[in-house]
């Protein structure tokens, strides 16, 4: 329920260098596919007889638009007061907040420039909550206060404890343990608590945590009877504050409070957790002072403080990396808080005194003020750490709704689940090889939203063969029709699997109707269908596709009448047809009735490519005429790899 020393910082580099290690392996081996109804049909695998790439077009980059899924954040317009400005302003070096620093705002305003700060991070921020957090929504008492209570059902007064230890919560926190001792065994009101820990209390503190322990379980949840369920508008900021857009939660709160507001995030209790299990520091609550669920682990007595503060060099360096890359958010403490700012002290101390100015822009302190008709105010002011000055934004504000909401607003292109399962298996490889393995087997991870069922991520780590990347068509995608014809073409990066493509993807995901044209002998002939003689074998092939690939070629008898009278002869190849003033319409008939003689499938494919896509070809009444040319030229090409006459078509 409160903060804690952050201590040495000896060993745990080894841990930190894996953790880099994995982060980076993450970014260079995560491969984004995309969105299901774009998402490629990847194969690297060519026709071992040719290339179905054109020379021209290799000279060509190829360019399609696609809609993003991505969210882009709108930012509501800023004061002419700029931000940045405020952050970097030369004479905020007070130990504490100074009108000269302040700007006021209505909360629409302030909402403003707190999202446009956040956003100019390029991460996203961490929650560091306290006790006033606790306090606000579930009326819960802080660290003293739980102490005062506890000391009373002793029948102790905590203020001579608490003088005797010289104003040491910790200390005073262990003479309450110990006076606590003999009722917590003895009492028959803590009978059922003995019942359940009396075999690994093993100390006279353990009584204390555990009856803590009991006592905020049975107090902690969101239901009727607290201020966050109770009172309206505090009701209003809790769901809010579920819905923020954070990469983790650390907390030094005993309740379940954070479980609650963000129940995909796992949570990590007390330092030997965070040592000995697989965190990824994503979407993940760390509570680093132990937790009510299990009462042992609370970080409570003095003992308990030297313990933390001697293991403590893993938990400084993992924070000194969360505040390194993230903006991190301060609620529900005091600027004078003893324990958080030796969390501070650390971190200040290992940043060392030339890079502060940098950390301080990422720190967020938030302070509840108690009057509700006073003004936010939001200023950059500094604190003493480390024997330098730590620059730190300040905000003062009565509701907390505005902050939460903007929280809400955030945009991550990933589900955070996503991305903390993508991490773990990267950081498995990285501290866990098996030398007798050359690569991991490639998973598919379906995206848990409500818009799951249009996207997935590929992720794949290690040395894959160009067949191993034919195995990435058959990860629930959809190929359309403009896959198989850019494929076709040859402009596509990656050329399409073929058996894929004609066993599921033709038939199951594009499904042509009766009278479509759709070329297929390229895919035909790299599965090794076409003989010599010109046949195809079609056996355990959809009857769709012996369809397809018989369907006749031929112009209508008006455009070969046409044709004969106005262009034989007269015009021969592809180009000249193209460069003529005949219609589209009248262009595309004779692209099929030129005679093959007289020019080359490559002139005939870069004829395709500088059509492909543009108005005149993909127009209602000419797509039809224009995918014909593109079947024929695909026919024509398959025919010649087989070494077969194009006169037989």
């Amino acid at each position: 329920m409160r903060e804690s020393p952050v201590g040495g910082r000896r060993g745990g580099w080894h841990q930190l260098g894996l953790e880099a290690l994995s982060y980076l392996a993450l970014t260079a081996t995560l491969v984004y596919l995309e969105f299901a109804p774009h998402l490629d049909w990847d194969n690297a695998k060519h026709c071992a007889s040719g290339t179905w790439r054109s020379e021209r077009w290799r000279r060509h980059e190829f360019r399609r638009g696609r809609a993003s899924r991505t969210g882009t954040l709108r930012l509501a317009p800023t004061s002419a007061l700029d931000w940045r400005g405020i952050m970097n302003n030369r004479g905020m070096n007070k130990s504490s907040p100074t009108d000269n620093d302040q700007l006021t705002f209505d909360t629409d305003r302030a909402a403003d420039h707190l999202q446009t700060s956040l956003t100019s991070h390029g991460a996203l921020p961490y929650l560091f909550i306290g006790s006033g957090i606790s306090r606000r929504y579930l009326g819960l008492p802080d660290w003293e206060g739980l102490l005062r209570h506890f000391s009373t059902e002793a029948g102790e007064d905590f203020n001579f404890h608490l003088a005797t230890a010289n104003n040491n919560l910790p200390a005073a926190a262990t003479a309450v343990a110990r006076a606590f001792h003999p009722l917590w065994w003895k009492d028959h009101v803590y009978k059922d608590q003995r019942n359940a820990y009396s075999s690994s209390v093993r100390d006279d503190e353990g009584g204390l945590k555990v009856a803590i322990s009991e006592y905020i379980g049975a107090n902690d949840k969101l239901l009727p009877g607290v201020p966050g369920v109770d009172d309206a508008a505090l009701a209003a900021e809790v769901e809010l504050l579920g819905t923020a857009v954070v990469d983790g939660v650390i907390t030094t709160n005993y309740d379940s409070l954070t479980d609650q507001l963000f129940p995909s995030f796992p949570p990590y209790i007390g330092q030997d957790e965070l040592l000995m299990s697989d965190a990824q520091f994503i979407a993940e609550t760390y509570k680093i002072h132990g937790a009510a669920s299990q009462p042992l682990t609370l970080v409570l007595t003095k003992s308990d403080y030297e313990r933390f503060s001697n293991r403590n060099h893993y938990l400084a360096a993992k924070l000194l990396t969360i505040f390194a890359e993230h903006p991190v958010i301060f609620v529900g403490y005091s600027l004078g808080d003893k324990y958080l700012n030796e969390i501070l002290d650390n971190i200040a101390t290992a940043v060392g005194p030339e890079r502060l100015g940098e950390l301080g822009k990422r720190i967020y302190f938030v302070e509840w003020n108690h009057d509700a008709s006073a003004p936010t105010v939001i200023e950059q002011t500094s604190i003493e750490r480390g024997g330098s000055r730590l620059p730190i934004t300040r905000i003062d504000t009565h509701s907390f709704k505005w902050i939460w909401e903007v929280l809400s607003r955030l945009d991550r292109p990933f589900p955070s689940a996503i991305l903390r399962e993508l991490r773990k298996h990267v950081f498995d490889l990285v501290t866990h090889p098996d030398p007798s393995q050359t690569r991991e087997v490639v998973r598919a991870i379906p995206i848990d939203t409500d818009e799951g069922s249009d996207y997935r991520v590929v992720f794949g780590v290690g040395a894959f063969s160009e067949k191993d990347l034919q195995s990435l068509s058959t990860i629930g995608r959809t190929l359309r029709r403009d896959d198989v014809e850019q494929d076709v073409l040859g402009i596509r990066k990656r050329a399409l699997d073929p058996e894929n493509v004609l066993l599921s993807g033709i038939p199951d995901a594009i499904r042509p109707g009766p009278t479509a044209y759709l070329p297929v002998h390229k895919y035909l002939l790299e599965c090794g269908r076409i003989a010599a003689d010109g046949s195809v074998n079609f056996t355990e092939l959809p009857e769709l596709i012996q369809r397809l690939a018989e369907r006749p070629l031929s112009a209508s008898g008006q455009s070969k009448a046409r044709f004969n009278r106005e262009v034989k002869s007269v015009l021969t190849t592809p180009r000249q047809v193209l460069d003529s003033s005949y219609t589209m319409y009248f262009k595309l008939e004779c692209l099929v009735l030129l005679d093959p003689g007289q020019y080359t499938t490559q002139d005939l494919c870069d004829v395709l490519v500088e059509l492909y896509g543009t108005p005149d070809a993909s127009s209602p009444t000419n797509r039809a005429l224009f995918r014909r040319v593109v079947c024929m030229y695909d026919r024509r090409t398959a025919l010649e790899m087989a070494a077969i006459a194009p006169t037989s078509l």
